[in-house]
């Protein structure tokens, strides 16, 4: 259960003056902002919590801003602040993104002529998707672009290289030509890879390959002939290593001028479908402690990474180092040179500052006025100290019309529905979505104990939503933490009758 901490006048005196020293370096990180968005239109392409973008902005002095997104909804908001042009494009993340730089790579006469309603200049900012790799939407140039040599290593089958650069553990793989090998290739060299829990297979090109969407668990001789049907036609190269049994994590790392800020690692909820080789990716949380040793050989690697991402490529901003933590240590698996959807559990840890916007102004090459370590640390502190989750799934057995929302309780590792007179621990939330509907989870911080990982109760939360609510998500099975987090309180997950194991 929590448990109440008393703390000491030299202890309160400590968190008084850090509280003070981050709200002052938050208000002059912001003024330095201003130089770069202050009284300037901005147009905001593509990306996620784009209403929130437009707070950010507003608070830092922007003249206007156009809001291109790539749903077909917009929210009410004042005209005067922000304009909202949705296009209508749904989808999975690579549908999004390529029908979103179709979009404006050649604007169509109703784009086009928003853009100029709204800027006739032509001198307006854009920020682009944390995805974009246009240089410039109609004249225009796209502040935050992605270069093509930073694009480039997000690919699943040449990452190997790097870590025998860096010479950082990490699991063999075998990489085969899509198009050029056969399927019993693949099949022998997974026959040899299998360290006893079986293989994954990661295609990767031409598409995005986000949200383990080309990702699958492979067993059995049967599973790996479906799995080569389907990655086959869709990817150009397919890599095929051990499959490693720990909690997925991701550390981030954001390259300075003067060095690599380092963050805190964050679980990555992708449980395992029992019934097929596909992955089911969940989201995020930061309630999970690795053991001290993990975690520190995650955050030297990635500022390793950090420096070798700029010396040879000249790269600037957020980029995130996937991996495994097993229990022979950290095991990289990926990096993805772009602001990374963990980084959802620093932005809510630490709302007063625009840390999405930081992002963009270091790609764009402006001085922001405060050092990496600086950074590092005021980031490190706000995520250790304030426990998020960023929870959800789509599902495409129901096509809900209205959202609906109940609060739920975990007993054990079991989720029911809260009483009225008891505190729930969290909600769940069933809405319409892009693809049939949209299944959402919120954790309690305050209910949850931090240490042990999220995805036991992610699995039996969604389990409920399965049973009441038909979201057909089936059978999952979480990953499994091979190596204890080395605090003593991990007895007891959430307070009173919640998760204790």
């Amino acid at each position: 259960m929590l448990r109440s901490i008393r703390r000491s006048p030299a202890l309160k005196a400590l968190q008084l003056s850090e509280s003070m020293t981050m709200d002052h370096q938050s208000r002059a990180l912001s003024e330095r902002l201003r130089g770069l968005f202050g009284g300037r239109k901005v147009v905001l392409a593509g990306g996620t919590r784009l209403y929130r973008r437009v707070q950010e902005l507003q608070h830092l002095g922007v003249d206007r801003t156009l809001v291109i997104s790539t749903d077909d909804s917009a929210p009410l908001y004042d005209p005067q602040v922000a304009t909202w042009l949705p296009l209508g494009i749904s989808g999975l993340i690579a549908t999004e993104q390529m029908g979103l730089e179709e979009a404006l790579s050649s604007p169509a006469p109703e784009l086009a002529g928003a853009l100029r309603e709204f800027d006739p200049e032509g001198d307006a900012l854009v920020v682009g998707s944390h995805y974009m790799a246009l240089p410039e939407v109609d004249g225009r140039t796209v502040i935050n672009y992605r270069r093509p040599e930073w694009v480039a290593l997000e690919n699943k089958t040449t990452i190997d290289s790097l870590w025998r650069d860096l010479s950082a553990p990490h699991a063999p793989a075998v990489v085969f030509d899509a198009a050029g090998e056969s399927f019993s290739s693949l099949w022998e060299a997974s026959k040899r890879l299998d360290s006893g829990w079986g293989v994954v297979w990661s295609g990767d090109g031409p598409a995005i390959n986000g949200g383990a969407n080309f990702v699958r668990r492979v067993r059995t001789r049967s599973e790996a002939r479906r799995v080569f049907r389907h990655l086959a036609p869709k990817c150009d190269f397919i890599r095929v290593m051990p499959f490693l049994e720990g909690i997925p994590v991701s550390v981030h790392g954001i390259v300075f001028p003067d060095g690599t800020a380092v963050l805190r690692p964050i679980e990555m909820v992708v449980p395992r479908r029992t019934e097929s080789a596909r992955f089911l990716y969940a989201g995020c949380a930061s309630f999970y402690d690795p053991p001290s040793q993990i975690r520190d050989e995650m955050r030297n690697l990635a500022r390793r990474v950090g420096e070798q991402l700029r010396t040879t490529v000249g790269y600037r901003g957020t980029f995130t180092l996937d991996g495994v933590a097993t229990a022979d240590g950290f095991r990289p698996t990926e990096i993805n040179t772009r602001y990374g959807g963990a980084m959802t559990c620093f932005e809510d840890a630490l709302p007063q500052v625009p840390i999405a916007l930081v992002h963009v102004a270091l790609v764009a090459g402006y001085d922001i006025g405060i050092s990496s370590m600086e950074f590092e640390d005021m980031l490190v502190h706000a995520a250790d100290t304030s426990r998020i989750s960023s929870i959800g799934a789509n599902v495409k057995a129901v096509s809900p019309t209205h959202e609906v929302e109940r609060p739920i309780v975990w007993t054990e590792w079991a989720c029911r529905w809260a009483h009225e007179d008891e505190v729930p621990h969290g909600t769940l939330r069933l809405k319409p979505g892009r693809i049939g509907g949209r299944l959402e989870l919120d954790m309690f911080q305050d209910m949850v104990r931090p240490g042990r990982a999220a995805a036991p109760l992610v699995v039996s939360a969604f389990a409920l939503a399965d049973q009441d609510w038909c979201t057909g998500l089936g059978r999952l099975e979480p990953a499994q933490a091979v190596v204890e987090p080395d605090v003593e309180e991990l007895m007891a997950a959430v307070e009173q009758a919640a998760v204790t194991a």
